[in-house]
């Protein structure tokens, strides 16, 4: 198999024009493989990176955050770990004729640049749709459920096949006198980020969640096209909204939000039920609400209700790339950790390992401004 494989990294502006080249050009435009949403979805330190691989027509897109590993663990020596960006990844492809040859291909090459560059681990969220992903080559943990609704039935049967409680507060809002708004281009985006920041602070959330109007900005920059804000507006005012991505066939509840003063008239019910009407409109073909939290919890039992039979299982996949190095991390952040009083959890799944706790020690993040030195291609043949 004759395969040209490379690494690209997104602040090298030769480099993104070629990855956005790369999306552009893919069967499905997955919006959470673009670089710059990537980009807007850092929850930490590291260098934006994709591995890419050709083969004939066909190609492989597969993003990540290249993150050093503190040189208190290392001794000094520069070594690096994987995590995906937040959302739907893992090695994407289009256009293959022989899938297990490329995946062995791709995976054979991979491997290789992760040894000569000192990566000891990685870890990748990934998508729920199998059929456009690589084999995946290490261990994949089931992390909670997902709900996905099928949009290729007809028309009428999307506000019906939903929990008798949706179709009932469906109906509530609609005697109130709700009505739904579709924003294609983010003419009302202040009224999102007023109904999202309201939401993020009624449920405490995390800082990192807690998006303002340049994040929103540049998803419209990114994804022209593929985002839609569809909103629930009663007596004059904007009071619900959910932010959808799309790809070409698939749909992606993002982020939403309801004020708490519209509680009564159940806005949000009407907007998850627009919201598929409005996909399958457009030619869509799944719409993915995601999950909850924590299993079984009521943001996972709410989704359920607008998918009842779309269960899917939603994976994370882990491998250790440098046996050797991982353990001698492991060992030295058990030791860390005991210095400063703390216990290592044996329970946790947190994976690395060599990462697990590390918040508790206050440890500053590692600059990025010294990028891995990264080996950027390969032509590879078998």
């Amino acid at each position: 198999m004759n395969a040209q494989w490379k690494v690209l990294c997104a602040e090298a502006a030769a480099d993104r024009e070629e990855w956005i080249g790369l999306w552009s050009a893919s069967a499905e435009r997955h919006p959470f493989a673009h670089p710059d949403v990537c980009s807007l979805l850092r929850a930490g330190e590291g260098a934006l990176t994709a591995a890419v691989m050709t083969v004939g027509e066909g190609h492989v897109l597969y993003p990540f955050f290249l993150r050093e590993v503190d040189a208190e663990l290392t001794g000094g020596d520069r070594m690096f770990d994987i995590i995906s960006p937040y959302g739907y990844g893992g090695p994407l492809h289009w256009g293959i004729a022989d899938v297990d040859a490329a995946s062995a291909q791709f995976w054979r090459m991979f491997d290789l640049w992760a040894e000569e560059n000192s990566v000891v681990s990685e870890f990748s969220r990934l998508t729920l749709f199998t059929e456009t992903m690589l084999p995946y080559q290490g261990t994949t943990r089931r992390r909670q459920t997902n709900y996905v609704r099928d949009l290729s039935v007809p028309a009428d049967d999307l506000g019906q096949k939903v929990a008798p409680k949706v179709r009932s507060n469906v109906r509530r809002a609609l005697r109130e006198g709700v009505t739904p708004v579709i924003d294609t281009e983010g003419e009302f985006v202040d009224d999102f980020v007023r109904i999202y920041t309201e939401t993020m602070e009624r449920r405490d959330s995390a800082d990192w969640y807690r998006f303002e109007r340049p994040f929103f900005e540049g998803i419209h920059a990114a994804l022209p096209g593929q985002f839609a804000y569809v909103y629930a507006q009663h007596e004059g005012r904007l009071v619900s909204a959910d932010l959808l991505l799309f790809g070409s066939e698939d749909g992606y509840y993002f982020l939403g939000g309801t004020e708490a003063a519209a509680f009564g008239v159940r806005p949000n019910d009407l907007v998850k039920v627009e919201s598929m009407k409005w996909l399958r409109s457009q030619g869509r073909r799944r719409y993915v609400l995601g999950g909850g939290v924590t299993a079984e919890d009521s943001l996972e039992r709410y989704k359920r209700g607008f998918a009842l039979d779309g269960a899917f299982d939603y994976f994370t996949g882990e491998r250790i790339l440098s046996p050797g190095r991982y353990e001698e991390l492991l060992s030295a952040h058990r030791r860390r950790l005991a210095d400063n009083g703390l216990d290592f959890d044996e329970t946790s799944d947190f994976f690395p390992a060599y990462r697990r706790g590390a918040e508790a020690l206050s440890v500053p993040s590692t600059s990025t401004e010294s990028q891995p030195v990264v080996r950027q291609a390969a032509e590879a043949r078998s």
